[in-house]
């Protein structure tokens, strides 16, 4: 039977593994996150599923707060000022939003999608790999979440067109969205890629990184 000395030297071995650690001197070794990855283990005693389950717990917390003050705030734009009045809050306001959550949870939330208004917003990596399986059957479509790297994880939701006010400012231009609005988006993003949809289309999808060590320190 293994010792816990044993357990937690198996456990560092994989930690290095994952990393990518060698003896060769052109892969640097990130110490500190191996650290503070071994003393969060240690110190809770936590295994990967406790690890995922709770990552899932927090990532959803996380967007919920972030989809309920986007929601609140957007609609209070609709109301004052009209469609335009949301076209110019989201290009102002948006990121402040998201950045005042990232600091305030710890956690890095980004929206991405195939067809970008801002570029910002494209997919990278592996966002593709997920991206891809939403797109084949939008209708299946869940959240998920697993492995980024050996120190975060990655939890992902499809994000759907699901109500006419979302063709405001993302459907068929002429149509649901006015040639004046399209104007407007385009002088504020004249990359935009993001109009021609319809009802229950997959528009983009929530991407939060959660580091491991937070997880493991509300366990």
């Amino acid at each position: 039977m293994s010792t816990p000395k044993n357990i937690l030297f198996l456990t560092f071995l994989s930690i290095l593994s994952g990393l990518g650690v060698s003896c060769r001197p052109d892969k640097p070794v990130d110490r500190e996150a191996v650290k503070k990855e071994m003393e969060s283990r240690e110190l809770k005693r936590v295994t990967d599923a406790e690890i995922m389950a709770k990552g899932e717990e927090v990532a959803k917390e996380a967007l919920e707060a972030t989809q309920q003050t986007f929601q609140k705030e957007l609609m209070k734009a609709i109301q004052s000022e009209g469609v335009s009045g949301a076209i110019t809050y989201c290009n102002t306001n948006a990121m402040d939003i998201v950045r005042k959550l990232e600091d305030s949870l710890n956690i890095s939330i980004k929206r991405v999608t195939d067809k970008p208004r801002n570029p910002a917003d494209s997919l990278t990596g592996i966002e593709k790999e997920i991206w891809e399986a939403y797109a084949y059957a939008p209708a299946n479509a869940a959240s998920q979440i697993q492995e980024l790297n050996p120190t975060e994880l990655i939890f992902t939701k499809p994000i759907l067109i699901s109500s006419g006010v979302c063709l405001n400012c993302h459907g068929k231009i002429g149509e649901d969205l006015t040639e004046k609005n399209h104007q407007l988006i385009t002088g504020l993003y004249p990359s935009d890629s993001a109009t021609g949809y319809k009802l229950g289309d997959l528009r983009g999808m929530w991407r939060l990184v959660i580091p491991k060590k937070t997880v493991v320190d509300q366990l």
